[in-house]
């Protein structure tokens, strides 16, 4: 359906300017009289009197007072697209009452003029003219039914285009003016396309790309991010109307790996098996892999973020282990859309391994006239870029036929529903465009067309069977040939005079480049503190890089309040993540009284994996040296000490600092600092205090019990003979012995 402005919906201004309408058409009337040259070449009325009358209007009102019209005009329908001798069009027409007030004694005229149109610019003129701009041909007229405020009705012509002994091949202005005695009330100007020659013509090659990417949503929120993803493709919505036309034509598909990856591990059966579909649809035409998370690769190069390793933002990781099928390429850079690219960006994709480069919104125009091939070779300081140039009025003509996204709602009574989503212009509008368009470029280099490409933004959201509808009229046509972007990229780019692009142009609405390069330092230190976990880094990293990197996302730039808060939330994370996830634990000074031993340092370890970290002392004094670093394995979710050899040389007070670092020897968390009371040698001291006071005490021990002597408490013989009733024997009479021994002297 047709979607114009309002018109004026005050009934004294619809009177008014009936009025208005009425004393220009008596003054032009008179001007009439005196010189026919003043009339256009049709008529607007079913009668004579009313030809005159609607026609004056149309020539004396100026454009700004009724520059639209009260009363919208569309074709909904030709029956020969590309008519041919021997066939008799029918075209239907929906005339739309867009006041408050009725509309009464309307009639509608329909003209083709004989004419082909050869060229891009004489389609553009009739396409964009005035709505009291003149029309030609001989007119064929109805009457229109009564139309209340709001209300529709089609009126159908036939058409015979061997009756008007129309020549050549080409597009034919057609026109439907609807119009009252006051003057014209509205039109739709459109093409009738008539091959007479049936001729045949080396076929142009066109396609078309689509974008499958995420919208923007919470990093640190996935479950939310399914759902808004469960929404996009459910049916009728964006998505679901990608994968629609791509099921049922050569569409090119530009996919995000991180919405595949969604979607495929997703619980929810629909969005399940929209991936499924989206697999099998993209195995059957050109399908590209964007970075995941699609990010904006003007806002990387304008800060100079130029790291393509394989943890890079142009590398970052999916949310979920999915992985890219083999038969997608991953050579295509798609810049933001609705900006032309600068030389950075196509720099930074070159450098990236992304040499073909999408460049849409007229960007690497073609200077000279009539139309040439859409590539064109970018020398960037990595080498050249491919570029991709979009086709900016196919583009503009297919997006107003297909395009949901910025659809208004309108009320028919004829239909009886209470709304309905429209497009700008209806789909057979579009397919006339298109077909006159193309028709235009074969005519300027029949034996050579150029091959022509319309991308369609990321926000396209296509009325899949309008779309599908216009790329099989497109095929049919003898001079079209809808193939995938492939064709494009492999041919070579024409040598011909280009508008250059911009040295470097920043975009407002991308994220600023010190925001850029504060993530890209926060994605650094997430990196390298993954390296804690020995066994399986990914388990830390993956996550935290995934959500680093959303901010960056193209969708974001439609929200950059949003976006920034995001950035700032994740930058936050990562810095908890590496400066609170492994920690020294707080600990009193400690006493140290030997020459060599360990200081004993806890060490917490807050992650989900198991973390290998290296402990080092760093005293402020001498006095304390440090023989070697060590490094433990600390189990995940506990706390573990970790012994530090350290020798003594002297005594005194030192102030130690303990620092965790990586493996790979990167400083993890702040330092964590405690008082060691340095007393070297008094270990060894200690020791011979302690024998020497031993050996006191044993010696102070004998000396009291010499000292105090027989204890008056211990037991004599004679108490024991006495105890035991026994007494002692009397003893030999020692001197009788000692008589009998005595020696005698010898003579």
């Amino acid at each position: 359906m047709t979607q114009h402005p309002d018109f004026s919906r005050s009934p004294a201004r619809h009177r008014a300017a009936r009025r208005t309408g009425k004393t220009s058409a008596v003054l032009l009337a008179v001007v009439a009289l005196v010189g026919s040259t003043v009339l256009p070449a049709t008529a607007g009325g079913p009668t004579a009197d009313r030809t005159v009358a609607g026609t004056a209007v149309a020539a004396g009102v100026p454009a700004t007072a009724s520059a639209q019209g009260p009363v919208q005009v569309s074709v909904v329908a030709v029956s020969h697209p590309v008519a041919k001798p021997g066939d008799e069009v029918t075209i239907r027409a929906r005339v739309t009452n867009t006041t408050d007030a009725p509309v009464t004694d309307a009639v509608a005229q329909m003209s083709v003029h004989y004419e082909a149109l050869t060229s891009r610019s004489e389609i553009a003129e009739w396409s964009t003219a005035d709505l009291l701009d003149p029309v030609s041909g001989a007119p064929e007229q109805k009457s229109i039914e009564d139309l209340a405020p709001g209300a529709s009705t089609n009126v159908t012509f036939t058409y015979d285009p061997g009756a008007q002994t129309l020549q050549g091949f080409g597009a034919r202005r057609l026109a439907i003016v609807v119009g009252d005695v006051t003057g014209r009330l509205g039109i739709a100007r459109s093409f009738l396309m008539y091959d007479a020659d049936g001729l045949e013509r080396e076929p142009m090659k066109l396609s078309v790309l689509a974008a499958v990417t995420s919208p923007p949503t919470d990093p640190a929120d996935p479950s939310t991010a399914e759902i808004e993803l469960a929404r996009r493709t459910a049916t009728g919505q964006r998505l679901d109307g990608v994968l629609q036309v791509a099921e049922n034509t050569d569409l090119s598909l530009a996919i995000d790996p991180d919405v595949m990856g969604i979607a495929a591990t997703s619980d929810d059966a629909s969005l399940k098996e929209w991936s499924e579909r989206m697999l099998d649809a993209a195995a059957n035409t050109a399908t590209y892999a964007l970075p995941d998370h699609d990010p904006d690769l003007a806002a990387l190069a304008h800060a100079n973020v130029r790291t393509t390793g394989p943890r890079s933002f142009l590398r970052a990781p999916r949310t979920a282990s999915w992985k890219v099928p083999e038969s997608w390429r991953s050579n295509l850079a798609w810049p933001a859309d609705g900006i032309v690219p600068d030389i950075p960006t196509l720099d930074l994709a070159v450098d990236a391994d992304r040499p073909n480069v999408v460049v849409s919104s007229g960007g690497l125009g073609y200077e000279g006239a009539g139309t040439v091939t859409g590539r064109a070779d970018v020398s960037t300081p990595s080498g050249t870029a491919r570029a991709v140039v979009t086709d900016t009025i196919l583009t503009s003509a297919f997006l107003s036929a297909t395009d949901l996204s910025g659809a208004e709602t309108t009320s028919s009574t004829e239909s009886g529903t209470d709304a309905s989503v429209t497009t700008r212009t209806t789909t057979a509008e579009g397919t006339q465009r298109i077909l006159a368009e193309t028709a235009a470029v074969v005519n300027q280099t029949p034996f050579d067309p150029p091959s022509l490409s319309i991308v369609a933004p990321r926000t396209w959201t296509p009325d899949a069977e309008g779309a599908s509808t216009i790329l099989r009229e497109l095929d049919d046509a003898d001079w079209v040939d809808t193939t995938t972007l492939n064709t494009l990229l492999l041919q070579d780019a024409p040598e011909v005079p280009r508008i250059p692009l911009p040295s470097h142009r920043a975009s407002k609405t991308e994220l600023a480049a010190a925001q850029v390069a504060e993530l890209e330092r926060a994605r650094d230190a997430v990196v390298t503190f993954s390296s804690v976990g020995t066994e399986n880094p990914g388990r830390i990293w993956r996550p935290e890089v995934s959500r680093l990197v959303a901010p960056l996302a193209v969708a974001h730039r439609d929200d950059p309040g949003l976006r920034d808060l995001f950035a700032r939330q994740a930058v936050r994370s990562a810095k908890e993540l590496t400066q609170k996830s492994v920690t020294v634990v707080p600990r009193q000074d400690i006493n140290f009284i030997t020459d060599v031993g360990n200081i004993p340092v806890r060490v917490r370890n807050a992650l989900d994996v198991d973390a290998t970290v290296t402990v080092v002392l760093r005293p402020d004094h001498p006095r304390l040296t440090v023989d070697a670093r060590s490094t433990e394995t600390i189990p995940a979710g506990q706390e573990m000490d970790v012994q530090v050899p350290v020798r003594a040389i002297g005594s005194g007070d030192v102030e130690v600092t303990a620092q965790i670092l990586t493996p790979t020897g990167a400083k993890i968390s702040d330092d964590s600092s405690f008082q060691v009371r340095v007393r070297a040698g008094w270990e060894e001291v200690g020791t011979w205090i302690a024998a020497g006071l031993v050996a006191l005490l044993f010696l102070s021990g004998i000396w009291r019990t010499v000292r105090r002597g027989r204890s008056p408490y211990r037991a004599t013989r004679e108490d024991v003979e006495e105890a035991t009733g026994t007494a002692a024997e009397s003893p030999e009479a020692a001197p009788a012995a000692a008589e009998e021994s005595v020696p005698v002297r010898a003579e």
